[in-house]
């Protein structure tokens, strides 16, 4: 699958996420303050998620385990930090778009997910279409938000990937420049040194 990860879809991503999967999930190598990396002012991104503190991590929202489990027909809700290091884009994408138009349930209180090899799941539907109140312009579509919010889970296990390009430039600028200082100073050296050995033994 072709994921992008330029900064606005990120942000599209974690709009998804703060509305809709954090009302189940942890996510607990990501912070509020981490949103500054994509441009948000510490004031935006304080405003965000309210019930977070800008250097808070996000945990279960849940009161226990036990809790978190009767809410989830049995099952404890994953921390997505690395999701997507142990699961591939695709087979993220097909679960959160195979439930099909028509939610079905079976005598376990389980989901049917045509995504799944398995094709049952604990976790209900999160995704529909326009539940997103804000998606930057982007179309309001089950497949975008799916699309943008693995963009964003992406980044938060590998939060460098949206500015990679940014500093690759400067970077090798820099190495270069260094490489230029290191070498004429070294080739400085060799020559005094061999003029020292010339004129001492002639």
């Amino acid at each position: 699958m072709d994921i992008s990860f330029k900064i606005g879809q990120i942000k599209r991503g974690f709009n998804v996420f703060r509305q809709v999967c954090i009302n189940c999930h942890s996510l607990k190598l990501f912070k509020l303050m981490d949103l500054l990396k994509l441009g948000y002012t510490h004031k935006q991104a304080a405003l965000l998620v309210k019930k977070y503190r800008i250097i808070d991590y996000f945990k279960l929202p849940y009161k226990s385990i036990i809790q978190a489990k009767r809410f989830n027909n049995g099952s404890l809700p994953p921390d997505l930090s690395l999701v997507t290091k142990y699961r591939s884009f695709q087979w993220i994408y097909d679960l959160l778009t195979g439930y099909g138009n028509t939610v079905i349930r079976n005598k376990s209180n389980l989901y049917q997910n045509k995504g799944l090899e398995s094709g049952w799941t604990a976790m209900r539907p999160p995704l529909a279409y326009g539940c997103i109140k804000d998606n930057f312009c982007a179309q309001h579509t089950i497949h975008q938000y799916t699309r943008d919010v693995i963009g964003f889970l992406n980044w938060v296990s590998e939060p460098w990937l949206n500015i990679r390009q940014r500093i690759t430039i400067p970077i090798l600028s820099s190495l270069f420049i260094t490489g230029l200082i290191l070498t004429n100073s070294l080739i400085k050296n060799n020559n005094k040194t061999l003029w020292d050995y010339i004129v001492n033994n002639h």
